[in-house]
């Protein structure tokens, strides 16, 4: 592969426990951790967590849509999150929203489910108006069967 060695600054990686995103290193750090930015997320990992891209004519051969390249492969989606806010005030909740998007990306998830409740809809409308300001988030939208829960999407 032509570019900087994999295990330098501005190598080429694959984040294993970020879904098998692609990433760029971005600075060395102590007991064999690594700063990489995969998009606009830029994280801390554990050398073991990283590997090495796909060649090139690979990368090209997988395109297509991400439904093909999940069907049937390795690097399936994991299990959509889960977080419940009930109890907690608006910014209790939105401390543990931002948490558990953390969480769920590690995991590799491509969604979370966010049950709110229906109540005032203070957090509702909270969690809208910063859910539009995430990079990360693609898409949001209430469950239709239950308007006490939002759905969150990550591209």
């Amino acid at each position: 592969m032509a570019g900087p060695d994999p295990l330098t600054p501005g190598g080429e990686v694959v984040v294993r426990t970020f879904g098998h995103k692609r990433g760029v290193l971005v600075a060395a750090g102590r007991d064999g951790r690594w700063q990489v930015r995969v998009g606009v997320v830029t994280m801390w990992c554990r050398e073991e967590d990283l590997g090495m891209p796909p060649a090139e004519k690979k990368r090209r051969e997988r395109r297509g849509s991400a439904r093909d390249t999940r069907e049937g492969s390795s690097e399936a989606t994991a299990p959509a999150g889960r977080l419940d806010l009930h109890g907690l005030t608006v910014e209790e909740a939105m401390a543990r929203v931002l948490d558990e998007i953390d969480r769920t990306l590690l995991r590799g998830a491509d969604r979370l489910e966010v049950i709110h409740g229906k109540g005032s809809g203070r957090i509702r409308q909270e969690l809208h108006r910063r859910l539009r300001g995430l990079p990360v988030v693609k898409a949001y939208r209430l469950d239709p069967a239950n308007a006490g829960v939002t759905w969150v999407f990550f591209g």
